[in-house]
């Protein structure tokens, strides 16, 4: 395996941080010779500061930086230089974009189980009963929360989406005193606190949660009534969330499908108002 294969595979097995992130994928270019640098010279070579560089280390499970540049080593000298003439090209440099896109590939292929499996018809059943439709994602997850909402008020009579932590406990409490019966919330890493705060106060209120996060080990997974996992995509320096939106459409999708009458009527009316906002070149 080439040493820049053992760091991608290493730094795939954990939760890196975005800088985190973007150390290993500027290390991956500084091959072989970044096995032999110090703390202080990979930081200056990679923009970030030495304790960056040392918490990086124990962030691939290693004891400290000693340690990690002694598995490189071992890694640079162990590997084999491939032979090639001067008439042969040098090796491309590694594309992040390509690797990133395999692996959400395999991320969106994961979902068949999810979207055929007893999880999804128990959130669509919970979801599409819940007049009004709470819908919350915070930080990461805010923009999917919108994506779904924009969506879910074409075909659903009344949705609420709350993607602002200091407002998050009273659009709880204001759906519930709605009689709302059910609650969408995106939770991707890294998980905010007023995220699995609305889980548990949802629940205390009497709303049912369906929570569509990157893993079934989420530390707040048992909280949910029902967990519907999308795994984020992490090759690059900040998570790409394709499964998750995937998931999302689907799930809405399915949600349409309990009233299709209802589905009809709302799209009709809503395709009558197009002429009035779009423009066609």
């Amino acid at each position: 395996m080439a040493p820049e294969d053992w760091l991608l595979n290493l730094a795939k097995q954990y939760r890196l941080s975005p800088t985190q992130r973007q150390i290993v994928q500027r290390m991956l270019g500084m091959f072989p010779g970044v096995a032999f640098l110090s703390t202080v010279e990979i930081a200056e070579q990679t923009g970030v500061s030495q304790p960056t560089v040392t918490r990086l280390a124990t962030a691939l499970g290693f004891a400290g930086f000693p340690e990690f540049r002694t598995a490189l080593r071992e890694v640079v000298l162990s590997a084999v230089p491939e032979q090639r003439g001067p008439e042969q090209r040098a090796p491309e440099r590694f594309d992040a974009g390509v690797v990133a896109i395999e692996q959400e590939c395999a991320n969106v292929g994961s979902l068949h189980r999810v979207v055929t499996g007893d999880r999804m018809a128990a959130a669509v059943r919970l979801l599409a009963a819940s007049q009004p439709l709470g819908v919350v994602g915070l930080r990461a997850s805010a923009a999917l929360a919108e994506h779904f909402g924009f969506f879910a008020r074409r075909i659903l009579p009344s949705v609420i989406t709350c993607t602002n932590a200091g407002t998050l406990a009273d659009t709880v409490l204001q759906l519930s005193q709605q009689n709302a019966s059910a609650l969408l919330i995106f939770a991707m890493p890294r998980y905010p606190a007023a995220t699995v705060a609305a889980i548990r106060r949802a629940r205390k209120l009497g709303l049912s949660t369906v929570v569509i996060a990157d893993s079934a080990l989420a530390p707040f997974a048992g909280e949910a009534d029902v967990l519907l996992v999308a795994p984020v995509g992490t090759g690059l320096v900040f998570d790409s969330h394709a499964a998750a939106v995937v998931l999302s459409i689907s799930l809405l999708d399915a949600i349409a499908a309990t009233d299709p009458e209802r589905t009809q009527r709302r799209l009709e009316a809503h395709e009558s108002l197009v002429d009035d906002w779009i423009h066609e070149a």
